[in-house]
């Protein structure tokens, strides 16, 4: 496929998952509408995948892509201390987002909930910008593997079995228990107005766009999104987890 090909392909399916979002984001979860929505979601990503990884073994009925061009981290630059230096911006802001969602649960009765999914059912832009955004990271996250594949396909890649650093071996820190007393002091903490939710969110994706930005241009000291996603679906075990999770966050957020 030529370049300017593929750039118009992707304009119009750029446009065409746009307008279907916002579609999309007039049925809530809990509705006969948003169950039907996001189970056309899943299958059209599901769908996109198996023709990326099917393109990227060289099948005639699938979309080709091209090979990984460097792994990551580097060859020479990997161990456990440079693969925690490369990812831990992205650590940071996964652990910020879990922070706000369990504290944004601890909410009396006549309080604003904090969390997406609670957010998500009193804006609709919102809703449809969140479910946008998920389709969005199960695509990369194919197209992800399907470049690995195309890799490994071309002769270049290292065997998935082969060690190699994780996410585990970057220096984990033993989980701490915290205690309920401590969660409500920290809830309190969060400021009780949906605005402060939207704005939060929104500086999450500006800082997504940002580090992927930064990572694209640090030369592989930093990972951006698509090394991210290669890093630690590394071993099946961790694919098979992410999908579950990215799975079940959008039954959560659009079908529960």
């Amino acid at each position: 496929m030529g370049q300017g090909r593929a750039r118009v392909l992707g304009a119009v399916g750029l446009a065409c998952s746009l307008a279907w979002c916002g579609w999309a984001s007039l049925y809530k979860a809990y509705t006969t509408g948003g169950k039907a929505t996001w189970g056309i979601s899943l299958a059209a990503v599901v769908v996109l995948g198996a023709l990326l990884a099917s393109g990227a073994r060289g099948w005639r009925l699938g979309i080709r892509v091209r090979p990984a061009a460097a792994p990551w981290p580097r060859p020479g630059r990997g161990g456990a201390a440079r693969a925690f230096a490369g990812t831990w911006p992205w650590l940071l802001l996964t652990l910020c987002i879990l922070a706000w969602e369990i504290l944004g649960l601890d909410t009396g009765p006549h309080q604003p909930h904090l969390t997406l999914s609670a957010l998500i059912l009193y804006a609709r832009p919102l809703r449809a910008a969140a479910l946008w955004t998920w389709m969005v990271v199960g695509v990369l996250f194919a197209w992800a593997r399907a470049r690995v594949a195309a890799e490994r396909a071309a002769g270049r890649a290292r065997p998935e079995g082969r060690p190699g650093p994780s996410i585990g071996d970057a220096g984990s820190v033993p989980a701490r228990r915290v205690e309920p007393g401590a969660l409500v002091l920290l809830g309190l903490l969060l400021p009780r107005v949906r605005g402060a939710g939207y704005a939060f969110f929104g500086a999450v994706v500006a800082c997504g766009v940002a580090l992927h930005l930064l990572g694209r241009r640090s030369g592989g000291r930093r990972a951006d999104f698509e090394e991210l996603l290669r890093f630690i679906s590394r071993p099946l075990w961790a694919r098979v987890l992410l999908v579950i999770a990215w799975t079940y966050a959008g039954w959560h957020l659009f079908a529960h």
